[in-house]
């Protein structure tokens, strides 16, 4: 599986994704829970936000305040308002910190079907997160697109529409690929998978919930 890196790379380099080790300044913030969009303050100068994190490659773009600031400074359609009127899919293409994650779903076929459900739960993981990922699973996942891509992809998306007050009053649930996703939630921090922390939550699109994740969740059945 980890033979096949260096293609993967060059593979991700030509989508113009950027696979580079991520990190933030400050640990702290990188590893805490943001409160939901509602609670998070946008910009006060769109413009100038959207010209910094414009310069910045999306893989170093971490934090809470940074992931927001980024979401909003972006093409209109790509704002967290403007996210609101399209289904899932096509709202993620227009999220400039979600671009590895869209070219993974384009690569699984996945769109039509994310886009045409009626209620979802996406756990979207930046492309901070996949970043992060060893780049090993990612190459073996874009190599096995209707396989093992879809089975990672898959544990992030749950069929029905929840919010971030609804994960509260569980402790599992079950994903589109049917393995069991636990959720665990304390205070305003919300764990899925054991694996992931919620950055930015309860991001609305017209048939889904988006919460924006830190890690890349493999599935149980990844190993």
């Amino acid at each position: 599986m980890k033979s096949r890196l260096t293609r993967s790379l060059v593979a991700l380099a030509s989508l113009s994704l950027v696979a580079a080790a991520c990190g933030s300044d400050d640990p702290d913030t990188a590893t805490t829970t943001a409160p939901s969009v509602a609670e998070t303050t946008a910009p006060t100068t769109a413009e100038t936000t959207g010209d910094t994190m414009a310069a910045m490659p999306s893989s170093e773009i971490c934090d809470t305040d940074a992931l927001v600031a980024a979401v909003q400074g972006g093409a209109e359609a790509g704002t967290l308002e403007g996210m609101a009127d399209d289904p899932v899919a096509t709202a993620a293409s227009n999220n400039p910190v979600l671009t590895t994650l869209v070219t993974a779903v384009g690569a699984a076929g996945l769109g039509d079907t994310l886009n045409n459900a009626e209620a979802l739960t996406v756990f979207a993981p930046t492309d901070c997160a996949f970043a992060n990922l060893d780049p090993a699973t990612l190459e073996a996942a874009l190599a096995d697109p209707s396989g093992l891509l879809t089975t990672v992809l898959g544990y992030h998306v749950v069929t029905e529409r929840l919010s971030a007050a609804d994960l509260a009053d569980v402790t599992e649930l079950t994903s589109f690929t049917g393995e069991i996703l636990p959720v665990s939630v304390d205070g305003d921090t919300i764990t899925v998978g054991d694996q992931a922390m919620v950055i930015v939550g309860d991001i609305q699109t017209s048939n889904a919930t988006v919460f924006l994740v830190d890690t890349v969740m493999l599935p149980p059945s990844v190993g």
